[in-house]
């Protein structure tokens, strides 16, 4: 076993032993293969590579080998999102399958594109990887690997699961099955795929090296647009990026996107800005996720902006805490870089980090980019709670 990193996300890889990209004897391709899903990834398992705590990940593995290919099979997760991706050796995204991408199998029903029924009985799909280049007119529910050689990971994610299910979004893991050269299936067992309680409010131990100590200055954080680049990124994610200077109480402001309603088990998928959208705190030496806040549960007041604090646990201020509208994340143990995600914006949502100006991202986002100023915990305690919206 071995590690794998995973830039804003992470996976514990399966497989075992090298595997060659030209073409290999038909009984030499399985003895790379351990098995199927690893076990669950995310800030209570291995937190590593910046995490989101309302996100889940699990890896598999297919050998590069020409006429290798895998087949997924599975039921849509109650969930926000889900999606496949596979990955190159330098961690660049060589293909990736969302939810609104796939055709359910016959007699069945995507939930996931909108006006999709969430309640239907019938919700199977079947995707299958295949190893090698696209073609010219690719298949309906396939998924390409390009060029990738030896094992090629493939990232299984399933984001902000319906209350009360598990991480799998109450779908379990999708069955896989390795198709050889020869034409010859293996079906895969699981990995001991276990779905690990997890509290996304907990603030997450780095548990590794802490950031060495910055000097402070009056000037606030600039934003900046990233993507994830060569570390195995979600490519339906786009990221805004900064860092806040240790031991301040700093309050983040901004316009929140409206998203899909979905985890209070809404029977219809409708649609959003956004499909999904989040702010985490993390620690940059290690990257750990402390916490997070999410979309559905971050309040707006009567101008339709959320109000969000940044500080260590002893700088939390106690408006902050309860029901005053206000959300707060954690920078204990060095956990001062923050990362806002986007993902799937609306064609008509212009103002989404995926539009951003990369030299000037408060320029196209307007009320949507998030602006932060340094404050003291009393100050800002003196503050009381904001008017909420519905109020």
């Amino acid at each position: 076993m071995f590690a794998v990193v995973l830039g804003f996300a992470a996976a514990a890889p399966v497989a075992v032993g090298p595997a060659s990209s030209a073409a290999a004897p038909t009984a030499d391709v399985m003895t790379n293969v351990a098995c199927g899903w690893s076990p669950r990834i995310g800030a209570a398992t291995l937190n590593i590579a910046y995490p989101d705590t309302f996100a889940n990940y699990w890896e598999t593995f297919l050998p590069a080998v020409p006429g290798t290919s895998l087949t997924v099979h599975g039921d849509f997760p109650h969930a926000r999102y889900m999606s496949f991706t596979s990955y190159a050796k330098q961690g660049e995204v060589s293909g990736s399958l969302n939810d609104q991408v796939i055709a359910a199998d016959s007699g069945n029903v995507n939930p996931f594109r909108n006006g999709g029924d969430r309640k239907a009985s019938a919700q199977q799909y079947t995707v299958r990887i295949v190893a090698g280049a696209p073609p010219t007119q690719p298949e309906a529910n396939t998924l390409y690997t390009g060029d990738a050689t030896g094992l090629v990971p493939i990232i299984y994610r399933v984001y902000r699961p319906d209350i009360g299910l598990d991480a799998t979004g109450g779908a379990g893991l999708p069955r896989l099955t390795v198709t050889l050269p020869d034409g010859t299936n293996h079906e895969l067992s699981e990995c001991g795929a276990t779905n690990t309680a997890l509290d996304p409010h907990k603030v997450y131990s780095p548990r590794l090296a802490q950031r060495p100590t910055q000097t402070t200055s009056a000037r606030e954080p600039d934003w900046k647009p990233a993507t994830g680049g060569g570390h195995y990124p979600n490519p339906d994610n786009k990221y805004l990026a900064t860092v806040v200077e240790p031991g301040r109480v700093a309050v983040i402001r901004g316009m929140l996107p409206t998203t899909p309603a979905t985890y209070h088990e809404q029977p219809i998928m409708g649609s959003g800005q956004v499909r999904y959208w989040s702010l985490c705190s993390n620690n940059p030496a290690s990257t750990a996720v402390a916490t997070c806040v999410v979309d559905d549960e971050t309040a707006v007041d009567s101008d339709g902006l959320y109000t969000i604090v940044v500080s260590t646990s002893d700088d939390r201020p106690a408006n902050t805490a309860g029901d005053c509208g206000i959300g707060w994340l954690s920078t204990d143990a060095g956990s001062d870089l923050l990362i806002m995600r986007n993902m799937l914006p609306a064609s008509d949502f212009r103002q989404s980090i995926q539009n951003a100006d990369p030299t000037d991202p408060r320029s196209s986002m307007g009320s949507y980019h998030p602006e932060v100023h340094y404050t003291s915990k009393a100050e800002f305690e003196a503050t009381g709670c904001p008017p909420r919206k519905s109020e």
